[in-house]
């Protein structure tokens, strides 16, 4: 209630500001909240500049219990809302283990602006769909692929190169479970990806001579991330085509693989 007793009517508030309001809301909050209240304030959750960042991460409550009670059809669902929103203005999409081909397909088709795919977990995106998929998203700058286990191989990462010649930042993270699962057959795909200047991969088993084909092949590199990377020895030659590139080594599990062979 307004000051003197007069009864204020929220659903008229200004297009603008209800906007500038929602733009600092979780985009939970406006899909299952704000935006159902009344017809007004649906138009202005409907604007598309608020659904250019989609972040869709465990780091949501909502995201992270609804993955916990097996719902992941309602984050699908609620992903796919948000992206017809975007009326294809989407540009970053962060998500977690409920993304599917089918969500994946479903951004594709409809975000053709985005700049940034990180998925984390996604076992239920496999190669076939992940590479349809990205196909249709040439603007892309950043790529992190952590934990998809059903997402690799050397044509895959070669269709990334190809479809993405904009691609800037790519990192691979397997965890220590499939230790040895990436080897010279994608360190050769990523070698595709040649206009990337920063480059973070763990669990590797290539050698030499993958590693001199992606730093030959990817000349723009500005920083380079090697976790568990054993079977790579950084001689004079080494070292010489990594001038100029931040080098990030991690040593960790040297004693688990004594065998390992990284040398600074």
């Amino acid at each position: 209630m307004a000051a003197g007793g007069e009864v204020r009517d929220w659903s008229e508030l200004p297009h603008d500001a209800l906007s500038f309001v929602f733009a600092r809301l979780d985009i939970f909050d406006i899909l299952m909240g704000a935006g159902l209240v009344c017809h007004s304030w649906l138009g202005a959750a409907e604007e598309p500049s608020l659904w250019q960042h989609l972040d869709m991460s465990s780091h949501n409550n909502v995201v992270r219990e609804k993955c916990r009670s097996g719902e992941t059809g309602v984050l699908c669902a609620m992903a796919k809302k948000a992206v017809d929103r975007s009326g294809g203005q989407l540009e970053v999409f962060v998500g977690e283990e409920f993304v599917d081909d089918d969500l994946l397909k479903y951004i594709g088709d409809r975000a053709p602006s985005l700049k940034v795919l990180r998925l984390t977990s996604c076992l239920h995106v496999l190669n076939e769909g992940f590479v349809d998929a990205i196909r249709k998203l040439p603007l892309l700058e950043e790529l992190n692929l952590s934990t998809c286990k059903s997402i690799g191989g050397r044509a895959t990462f070669n269709a990334v190169g190809k479809a993405c010649v904009n691609l800037k930042q790519f990192i691979l993270v397997k965890d220590f479970t499939v230790y040895g699962k990436f080897g010279d057959d994608e360190a050769y795909g990523i070698a595709a990806m040649h206009g990337l200047r920063s480059l973070k991969i763990t669990c590797g088993e290539f050698n030499n001579k993958a590693m001199a084909t992606i730093l030959d092949k990817c000349p723009h590199l500005e920083s380079l991330d090697l976790i568990q990377c054993y079977n790579v020895v950084m001689d004079g030659a080494m070292r010489a085509k990594c001038t100029g590139i931040k080098m990030l080594v991690d040593h960790s599990y040297t004693n688990i693989f004594p065998d390992g062979r990284l040398i600074l």
